[in-house]
Formats: structure tokens, C-alpha cells, sequence
């Protein structure tokens, strides 16, 4: 378990009516696991809380059931993982093990759009699990029925047990995160400080990186933890005026796609990194304007060509393939908090 997916837990998921069903539904998994809930299928946009719950429900199941065989990773590794088998002809033993898991989850599923490789490997679990009573549970961006590259069988199957839901957060829901983050962060921001963000800050990751900033201001002030409406504005100006770097876009790129940052800058040619790799080249163009000489330079040194080629071949996608403009759209925003 990753630092990040430690910090995942119930006890810290703020309920709304936003997600009250998808934490319901977590319980009814936790209490009834391989029952009438299987699969578990939530889905909402980005920063709703998606993989906060799925983490939270692989720790709960860990400490209930501590004899469990659990694999619960993003939707990337497990396309890699698919691809690995393929390559080194060894799809037999990885569907082996697959098959003797007592708890499969993956989040971010929608990322196994186009990757037929991947979705057979999810459809022959799907049979030998739902057949043994062994639970299932999944993430998405998208409901099932908005994944038209799934085979209609598997999007079938998604849809065959519990599928919830879960909304961005509204006005109240915004005020309890702000007052949860303001919390974890030993600040207290003023009634007009809290109103303004409220108004300003839609995404939760930017709220979270709101108030670190604010936390290593106060503390370098030596200020009081009280925060002031221009203290606050301030530092949501001051993030929404910072000139993205290649880094930035390469960062939120890689973590959308669940893949290593690191490994988008090598030469590999996974079919994982190269797709990253050039949606980040065709938005580091559109939302920096960097050359491309420097765009090439940062992906590990490729020709002006190679970041001209995956500009075009992105834009192109990006108009015909649903997915990919989605992916590009997704990043946008949370760039843009």
C-alpha cells in the first residue's frame, strides 16, 4: 500500500448526499461480499471520491478478512500486466492468478476503452468470480452504458449488480470539505474566507492544494492560524495565475492515465506510456506554448518531429475517439482546478 492509498480510510470519507449511496454501498459490500452487490460499480468525474472509497474498502476487507487474497490496483498496471502476459506468452499463469483472488478491484476502469486484451482478461474473471460468489468492485469516470469500446457482454456484466453513482460536490458538501481540510491543516479561515472558496474552488484537489499553501504561508509568517478572505484569495489567484510548466502538464497527464512520469520520458514503447506520452506533448503545446525543440527535450530527447507527429495524431483523436477527447478534456479541468 502506497503512502496516498494509506491516507484513504472511511473514518476520513465525507458523506453527502453526493454519495450516500455509494457509501452505502461499501457497507452492504463489506457486510455481504460476493452477494446480490456484485459487482461494485461506482462512477462519477474526477475528484469525487472514486478511489478514496475504493482504497477505504480494501483496508476494511484486509483487517476483516486477513486470509483474503486481494489485488486492488489502477486500471494502467492492470493493462501492463495484460501486456507483460502477452508478450513473455504467459497468459495462462497471469489469469491463474487472477482466477485465485478472493477480491479483484481496479480503479479508473474506463481506461480499459480500446484495450481488448485487458477486457477479455476482466470478462473471464467476471465469469469465475461471479460463479464462486467472489466479489468484484470497480471504478469509472463513466457508467457502464457510456462505454461504447466495451463488448456489450462485459458492459452486461458491469451492470449486473450494484452501480452507483457518485456527484460532484454542491455548495454544502463544499463547505463541510472546506471545513475538513481547514481542520487537517490547523487553519481557520474567516467566514468570508470560507464563502469565497466556496465560490471559487470547485475541485477538491485544488482545495487540498489551496490549503497547503496556506499552511506554509502561516507558518513562515509566523501568523496566527486564523486566515484572513485576502490571505485566501491571494493564494487561489496566485494558483490560477502560475504559468504551467511541462512538468505540471506531464504530472496531471501521468496520473490521469496511471501511469509512471518517469517511465512517459524514457524510450519505451508500451502502449500505456506511448499514449500518455503524446497526449501530454499535445496539451504541453496547447495549454504552454513551448516549442517543440523543448517539448522533445523534456520526453527524453525526441526530434522536433516525433512532438509534431503526437500533437497531430492527438488532435485528430481528440475528434474522432470519445475517450481520448475526454482524457484531454478531464486534464484541462483539473489543471484548471
Amino acid at each position: 500500500m502506497n503512502a496516498q492509498s494509506a491516507d484513504f480510510r472511511l473514518e476520513t470519507f465525507l458523506p453527502g448526499e453526493e454519495n450516500v449511496l455509494a457509501v452505502e454501498a461499501v457497507h452492504k459490500v463489506l457486510d455481504e461480499p460476493g452477494d446480490r452487490h456484485n459487482p461494485l460499480f461506482l462512477f462519477g468525474p474526477p475528484s469525487v471520491g472514486k478511489t478514496h472509497l475504493l482504497y477505504a474498502l480494501r483496508t476494511k476487507f484486509e483487517q476483516a478478512r486477513p486470509n483474503w487474497n486481494i489485488l486492488c490496483l489502477p486500471a494502467g498496471e492492470f493493462i501492463e500486466e495484460c501486456d507483460s502476459a502477452r508478450r513473455n506468452q504467459s497468459t495462462y499463469e497471469f489469469r491463474q492468478q487472477i482466477w485465485r483472488l478472493d477480491l479483484l478491484m481496479i480503479d479508473d476502469v474506463h481506461l480499459l476503452q480500446d484495450r481488448p486484451a485487458a477486457q477479455e482478461e476482466v470478462y473471464h474473471a467476471f465469469n469465475r468470480f461471479l460463479a464462486d460468489g467472489r466479489q468484484l468492485v470497480f471504478t469509472s469516470r463513466e457508467a457502464p452504458a457510456d462505454l461504447p469500446s466495451f463488448p456489450t457482454a462485459l458492459r452486461m456484466r458491469f451492470q449486473c449488480g450494484l452501480v452507483v453513482p457518485i456527484d460532484p460536490p454542491r455548495e454544502r458538501m463544499m463547505r463541510d470539505l472546506i471545513e475538513q481540510n481547514a481542520h487537517l491543516a490547523g487553519l481557520k479561515p474567516t467566514q468570508k474566507a470560507a464563502s469565497y472558496l466556496c465560490r471559487e474552488v470547485r475541485n477538491i484537489r485544488e482545495l487540498r492544494g489551496v490549503f497547503h499553501e496556506l499552511r506554509q504561508s502561516v507558518s513562515a509568517n509566523g501568523a496566527a492560524a486564523a486566515v484572513s478572505l485576502e490571505e485566501v484569495r491571494a493564494v487561489v489567484k496566485r494558483r490560477a495565475s502560475a504559468k504551467l510548466s511541462i512538468a505540471d502538464v506531464a504530472k496531471v497527464v501521468c496520473d490521469y492515465m496511471h501511469v509512471d512520469a518517469n517511465r512517459v520520458r524514457s524510450a519505451s514503447r508500451r502502449q500505456s506510456l506511448v499514449q500518455a506520452r503524446q497526449l501530454a506533448m499535445f496539451l504541453v503545446r496547447e495549454l504552454t506554448g513551448a516549442p517543440l525543440t523543448e517539448i522533445g527535450r523534456y520526453f527524453g530527447g525526441r526530434d522536433h518531429t516525433t512532438v509534431l507527429y503526437a500533437c497531430r495524431k492527438i488532435a485528430d483523436d481528440v475528434r474522432k475517439n470519445n475517450f481520448m477527447a475526454r482524457a484531454a478534456r478531464d486534464v484541462k479541468a483539473l489543471l484548471k482546478g
